[in-house]
């Protein structure tokens, strides 16, 4: 097939996700493109993408918010998809990009959409409603596939009259884990032997809730000396993560997260909403207790056999501490070869192209 992904953006999880997609459906025969926008672009992004084989990348530039600039990033892209096309099918990665792919795909081309999170999911956030009756009306009059990655997300689209029948639910998926040397990584940080260090990996942002983590480890560590946080990320609350951590708490913004993962005992996700981080999937691989708020993504993972704990969306500070205090002494248990198929690369693909050639038969039998 010729696949054209779309992603706003690039970067993160969804970024993540896109590469190994990419990827993955270029191994197995099909011709791929890719249009990113290059204004949250981080660097290991664009150069993953230039390395991969693609028939066509392009930096098409699309804001986050939304407004009357929007307009222009619809016709640029509506102009370069006719200009490098024609595809079979175009799947956009996000609400931004997923939007604005639908609306400028050619009739013949089928439309996949992945949000990564769909916004409804925000229980806070104040255009919640607005957002959900827009995404509803896309996935009725200009969807022939949703893709979500957690069942949560799945319930969450039915409650807003995604049709049923254009839905579907891949987790996301992930490679073992390189065997690392932990006292390598730990010496390199400067992280004692004895010390239990509790993880946190994200964006700075409300709905990651880094400053929760931060006060959870400083009272953990006031019960048990041993006990430090290690916070890999950045964003708008950095300030305010560092003041509620104090001493406990170590703050690194410019970092592999993945090549610091051998250094943590736990990770800890207190998020007031997620899908399925790739994070949580890399450390449970890695044997990592999880001790999250009680998302869907999370829940999937430890039911699917990885270690932790699901806290309510609201647990408290003390109610982390608490539950990394009960983990700091746990041994590691490895994880079983059923969870790593269940959440991997292979899997995923294989389920996505299965869609892919439904969301092209619906689209071709509507045009017939």
């Amino acid at each position: 097939m010729r696949v054209l992904l779309v992603i706003e953006p690039s970067g993160g999880g969804s970024g993540r996700h896109v590469i190994d997609l990419a990827r993955a459906l270029v191994q197995r025969g099909h011709e791929v493109s890719l249009i990113y926008s290059p204004t949250r672009a981080e660097p290991r992004f664009e150069a993953e993408v230039a390395a991969l084989p693609l028939h066509a990348l392009h930096r098409l530039p699309m804001r986050r918010a939304c407004g009357l600039w929007d307009i222009g990033a619809f016709l640029r892209l509506r102009s370069l998809i006719l200009k490098i096309g024609p595809f079979d099918l175009i799947h956009g990665h996000s609400s931004k990009a997923g939007a604005l792919a639908r609306l400028a795909a050619p009739f013949g081309a089928a439309r996949v959409y992945t949000p990564h999170a769909l916004v409804t999911l925000n229980r806070e956030k104040r255009f919640r409603r607005l957002f959900g009756l827009i995404e509803s009306l896309l996935a009725r009059t200009s969807s022939d596939a949703v893709i979500t990655v957690s069942a949560e997300e799945a319930a969450t689209a039915r409650r807003w009259k995604f049709p049923d029948n254009r839905l579907y639910m891949i987790p996301n998926g992930v490679d073992l884990p390189d065997p690392a040397d932990r006292q390598a990584v730990r010496a390199a940080l400067n992280l004692p032997d004895d010390a239990v260090v509790a993880g946190f990996i994200g964006r700075f942002v409300d709905q990651k809730d880094p400053v929760r983590f931060a006060a959870a480890v400083r009272i953990a560590a006031g019960r048990d000396p041993r006990i430090r946080g290690l916070m890999i990320g950045g964003g708008p609350l950095l300030d305010q993560a560092r003041a509620a951590g104090g001493d406990a708490v170590r703050l690194l913004t410019d970092h592999d997260a993945r090549a610091l993962l051998p250094a943590l005992d736990m990770l800890v996700t207190p998020s007031r909403f997620e899908a399925l981080p790739y994070v949580v999937l890399e450390a449970a691989l890695s044997g990592l207790p999880l001790l999250s708020t009680a998302y869907g993504g999370a829940n999937a993972v430890l039911e699917a056999g990885a270690q932790g704990q699901a806290l309510p969306l609201d647990a408290s500070a003390e109610q982390f501490a608490d539950a990394i205090i009960d983990w700091a002494d746990r041994p590691r248990q490895p994880v079983s070869p059923a969870f790593v198929q269940a959440f991997s690369i292979g899997r995923m693909a294989d389920e996505t192209i299965a869609v892919y050639r439904k969301a092209f038969t619906v689209r071709h039998l509507a045009g017939a």
